[in-house]
């Protein structure tokens, strides 16, 4: 009886309705149109008209899809592993990466605030007093908390990153690096809004890696992110000639630069999770060694499959186009031949 149940809650569906609706679209449409054109011109005239209709729409729609890159796409672009670097980045394989400089030797993202004067980074990561502090922050707090609070938002200050202070302000990263107080290596720093899809990457190749102990996100804190190379972009503030002439060269630039990109993380320390508290602040544990994850970004191949359907499709169509011509060429020799005959 309950080998009957079980027979009996099972589902067989094989999802036919998108090849059913794809049959029933050509058999209506293409079918209808084929039909026409036969039963007034002929079988054979007929098929060679509604093919040749049916790839100069496919030609159209392809180009479309090559156009703009939806359709049926190819791959999109990825950021793929190229090493793993633990501790000093002068041992990176990557020459580029030996370039960037280690996080010891560039100034933290508080002393850049600290010594901006920018009112919104010191407004979101400046020096923390009971002054700074607003009233819903401090309502129904005793003396005590808010010493502990003021303390605790002065740690997270400090912890900022560089990642995180470009997302912000990304104006105190720009003068300090223009003033040579800050210097990359040649690299780009990426705010946390730009790095995400890298970030997210690499920490999926950190938690996939079997020589690194990492088991989850919450064993680490990301740092920073940086890149190289790739296309050159718009410049800061860019007006209508600076859009116009970066479509030139992008339109003319037909090998694509390389990219890499490198996301540093650093493990925490584990503090135990006490219950109806908010989970603690993430602390990096200054005795671990920094992890450098160094990618490459793979452009993928969206664009190719829609070109391979225009062209292929353009060629059928123009092979259908030159057998109508040269059957319309013999036709009107034979009606020229008809006509001497009867003359």
């Amino acid at each position: 009886m309950e080998s009957i149940e079980i027979l009996a809650g099972l589902a067989w569906d094989p999802e036919i309705r998108g090849f059913m609706a794809v049959f029933a679209g050509v058999i209506v449409l293409i079918g209808s149109v084929w039909l026409l054109l036969a039963t007034n011109t002929g079988t054979r005239l007929g098929t060679l008209l509604s093919f040749a209709g049916f790839f100069g729409w496919m030609v159209i729609m392809a180009a479309v899809w090559w156009i703009y890159g939806i359709g049926w796409r190819g791959d999109d672009p990825t950021w793929q592993l190229q090493e793993v670097n633990i501790g000093d980045l002068a041992d990176a394989a990557l020459p580029a990466a030996t370039a960037l400089p280690n996080p010891s030797q560039l100034p933290t993202a508080y002393e850049l605030t600290v010594n901006s004067g920018d009112a919104v980074a010191n407004a979101e990561f400046g020096i923390v007093t009971r002054d700074t502090l607003t009233a819903d922050q401090t309502e129904g707090l005793s003396s005590a908390d808010v010493d502990e609070l003021v303390a605790s938002e002065q740690s997270r200050n400090e912890a900022t990153t560089l990642s995180e202070l470009a997302a912000v302000a990304p104006g105190v990263v720009d003068d300090a690096e223009a003033a040579g107080r800050i210097h990359f290596g040649g690299w780009d720093l990426l705010s946390t809004a730009e790095a995400g899809e890298a970030q997210a990457s690499a920490i999926a190749m950190l938690l996939e890696n079997p020589n690194l102990s990492f088991t989850s996100q919450g064993d680490f804190k990301v740092l920073d992110a940086y890149t190289i190379g790739g296309k050159e972009g718009l410049p800061d503030n860019p007006d209508r000639l600076d859009r116009i002439w970066t479509q030139i060269r992008t339109a003319f630039t037909l090998q694509h630069p390389t990219r890499y990109g490198v996301v540093q993380v650093q493990e925490v320390i584990d503090q135990p999770l006490i219950p109806g508290e908010p989970p603690p602040l993430a602390v990096v544990d200054s005795d671990k060694p920094i992890v450098s994850v160094i990618m490459v970004r793979d452009l993928g191949n969206v664009r190719l499959k829609p070109a391979l359907v225009t062209l292929g499709s353009l060629a059928i169509f123009i092979a259908l186009c030159l057998m109508l011509h040269e059957r319309d060429k013999k036709v009107w020799q034979q009606r020229g031949t008809l006509v001497k005959a009867s003359t």
